[in-house]
């Protein structure tokens, strides 16, 4: 009883800190687009400025994460707290689309000793309670920056202007350090060897088939989320003749498509075999794939997009339940997997755009089929999806 009243209150404490650090980054988002606009940045500047914040997370996921495991998930945290509170408090000093480029770029460096320890602690805390709250953090995530985030972002910027959205953006961010020793409590590593010595090992930790599948699987899963983002209200306005208050709706059902399913399917998850789950959660996706491909009725674009949140959702929800019970050192093994999901987030949109150039618009979303097929087959006839896996570090001890 006493077990479950802990989980309980550790699981809140992950989904308000969430919660708080998603509508952080989400009001940030969409400040500082808003603020390029209003500084006369051009099409390309903006998206520039849109994109460097994540080359600066890829850039840095594997070093933080080694960094996580030899300090400690808290001080790195506290630390990112720090350096990007105070960043966001000088971005309305920014007079120049370039200036504020500079500005994004740094962010994007100092994000990951945020995300990284965060992310670390929940695949812990996943391990130890089973996959029924495995996207229960993603969940509250997602629901402050896709929703409440931009939402107030647009609100405060309109009424009461930029520099006192940054400085909201920068309180928002500064709060989270009061809950770091929650969810944080040890603050001392789990490795015993230097970042340095890491690198060196770090072809052995690809290695671990388990995590290697899982950040592959999230790889896709997020190329094929972004590319939807990226191109599913151009595909409702010229295809469907969609207004553009109309067409961008499809983006925000379907993150309400995927947020329900990261908050009630991982009790299913839990009670039946994850190979089927896996095979499960790519036939509803590549259905949802067939079916926006299909450019005969907007039903059918509705209820591709349903799809799409919802196996999304399911491949998410077994992708952190499988690298959560690897194993191995979480600093690690949440460095690895955050790299392959910018990646994936990073190449969507690129692989649609090319496949839509070259094939056509019904391309777009039906290029990312045989992707799924051919990992389809992997799961489907390898071994057997392990509930853990070797141990290539020190073993994990008094971690979040």
């Amino acid at each position: 009883m006493k077990k479950t009243i802990r989980e309980n209150k550790l699981l809140l404490q992950f989904m308000l800190f969430s919660l708080l650090g998603g509508m952080g980054m989400g009001v940030a988002q969409i400040a500082v687009t808003l603020y390029a606009v209003a500084l006369g940045a051009t099409a390309s500047q903006i998206g520039l400025i849109g994109g460097v914040q994540g080359i600066g997370l890829l850039l840095t996921v594997l070093p933080i994460g080694f960094l996580v495991d030899y300090v400690g998930p808290r001080k790195v945290f506290v630390f990112g707290v720090l350096a990007s509170s105070f960043l966001y408090i000088f971005f309305p000093l920014a007079h120049s689309a370039n200036s504020l480029l500079c500005f994004a770029a740094l962010i994007g460096f100092f994000t990951s000793f945020r995300f990284i320890p965060m992310t670390s602690a929940f695949l812990e805390f996943v391990r130890k309670a089973g996959s029924q709250k495995a996207g229960w953090q993603r969940g509250s995530l997602s629901f402050g920056l896709v929703f409440l985030g931009p939402l107030c972002g647009a609100s405060i910027s309109k009424y009461w202007g930029f520099s006192t959205t940054f400085y909201v953006v920068s309180a928002l961010v500064f709060l989270l350090i009061f809950g770091a020793s929650a969810i944080f409590p040890h603050s001392k590593g789990s490795s015993r060897i230097t970042p340095a010595e890491s690198f060196v090992n770090i072809k052995e930790f690809f290695k671990n088939p388990s995590i290697l599948e899982a950040s592959v699987a999230e790889a896709l899963a997020l190329a094929t989320f972004s590319c939807f983002n990226a191109f599913i209200v151009v595909i409702a306005i010229r295809v469907f003749h969609f207004t553009p208050q109309v067409a961008s709706l499809f983006v925000s059902f379907e993150g309400l498509i995927f947020i329900a399913t990261l908050f009630t399917l991982g009790r299913v998850l839990d009670k039946i075999e994850q190979r089927f789950f896996y095979l499960t959660s790519f036939a509803v996706v590549i259905s949802g794939l067939s079916l926006l491909s299909c450019f005969s009725s907007s039903a059918l674009l509705i209820a591709g997009t349903l799809l799409i949140g919802l196996g999304l959702g399911m491949l998410n929800l077994v992708n952190v339940t499988r690298v959560a019970n690897a194993n191995a050192e979480k600093g690690k093994t949440a460095a690895v997997f955050s790299m392959f999901t910018m990646l994936g987030a990073i190449i969507g949109p690129v692989i649609g755009g090319i496949a839509g150039e070259l094939f056509g618009t019904g391309s777009v979303f039906l290029v990312f089929i045989p992707l799924y097929l051919a990992f389809a087959i992997k799961i489907h006839f390898g071994k057997e999806t392990p509930a853990t896996v070797e141990v290539f570090d020190q073993p994990v001890e008094n971690f979040a």
